[in-house]
């Protein structure tokens, strides 16, 4: 079953947040390194003939150090506060947490400007007819990546903040 099919305003945020670090930091965890890896192997490679691939190269790296950073900060700020306040639910560590969330924000709003440009720079990671397996390859791995973040953002943003907020407005 993918996320997709379960209710997630109906499960615990215990469960939640489990499935967050499971399915997203997780895969970001293991994904990421090889990612690097994929797009500095082919933009040395094919870096000459397609000038593009310096970009998919910066935009890469930049959103793999904001995710690692974001990363980060919810497994020890916010993730575990979450599960605390599911257990013995208090106002004040509610506010802890949202105030947490809060300063994620502007982070989370440079990763899909970033996102959106590399979308853009890859043409919908299309990679050309010239490419070599790896090229193809990299750019699948950056289309499932994509797609992970972007479902990982949707969990955050439109069913996790909004069941916070909403536990709050029980106070």
């Amino acid at each position: 079953m993918n996320d997709k099919e379960i209710h997630w305003e109906n499960e615990s945020l215990t469960e939640l947040v489990n499935y967050i670090l499971k399915n997203h930091h997780g895969y970001l965890k293991k994904e990421m390194p090889l990612l690097s890896k994929l797009t500095t192997t082919i933009l040395k490679v094919h870096g000459s003939d397609h000038r593009e691939l310096s970009q998919v190269h910066r935009l890469f790296h930049i959103i793999k150090i904001n995710f690692d950073q974001h990363n980060i900060i919810q497994e020890k700020n916010i993730l575990p506060l979450i599960k605390i306040y599911e257990r013995r639910p208090s106002k004040e560590t509610l506010i802890e947490i949202l105030e947490e969330i809060d300063l994620l924000g502007k982070e989370q709003d440079d990763i899909e400007y970033l996102l959106k440009e590399l979308r853009k720079v890859t043409n919908e990671y299309t990679a050309p007819e010239d490419g070599c397996a790896t090229y193809d390859r990299t750019f699948e791995s950056l289309r499932e990546l994509d797609s992970n973040i972007r479902e990982h953002l949707h969990l955050e943003n439109n069913i996790l903040l909004p069941r916070l907020k909403n536990e709050l407005n029980k106070y």
